[in-house]
Parts: structure tokens; sequence; C-alpha cells
């Protein structure tokens, strides 16, 4: 495949940035019907200046159990998680008691 075929692709698509208006063009025209969450914010400064760390609002729990996406966030931050919450990753990662 051409290089230039290759980057143009790239560029085009937004796995790296368009280059000119034709690249911008079909950029929006394939991200035209995508919906974004405005409830989301990306702090640029601070992954920029790599001060960019992720705190978890609240845990979310399902039937009483904590959802596995949330225990593994919870497990790189343990100053804001309950004490029971703790326990129980604990139990997950060692359930023989050993």
């Amino acid at each position: 495949m051409d290089k230039d075929l290759i980057n143009k692709i790239l560029h085009s698509t937004g796995y790296l940035p368009p280059r000119n208006d034709g690249e911008m063009l079909y950029f929006e025209r394939i991200y035209s019907n995508v919906e974004v969450d405005k409830s989301f914010h990306v702090d640029v400064d601070s992954i920029v200046n790599g001060i960019c760390r992720y705190n978890p609002a609240t845990i979310k729990h399902i039937d009483g159990d904590i959802a596995a996406e949330d225990s593994r966030m919870a497990a790189r931050n343990y100053e804001s998680i309950p004490s029971d919450i703790i326990e129980k990753i604990k139990k997950q990662h060692n359930p023989h008691g050993d």
C-alpha cells in the first residue's frame, strides 16, 4: 500500500489530526452522526502536564456487589473507597484466604 495513501487515511479518520481542508471535510462527514456525551470533560492541560488522574465520583453497586469496571479503578485509589468494598476486592483476589 502506498505510504501517502496510508497517511491520508490516518489523517482523514482522526487517528492523526487532519492536515488540510479535504481531510477535515472527510473527517467531519465520517463523524457527523456521532453524538458526544456532554457530561464528560477532557482536561487537556492535565493530560499534557502529566497530572491527569481518574477519581470516580461514586462507586456503582449492582445487586449489592461492586461493578467489575469500578473494582479495577477502585483498586488503584483506596482513599475514596469504603472499607467493606476494599474487603470485597481483597476476597476476589484471595478467595481461599491464604
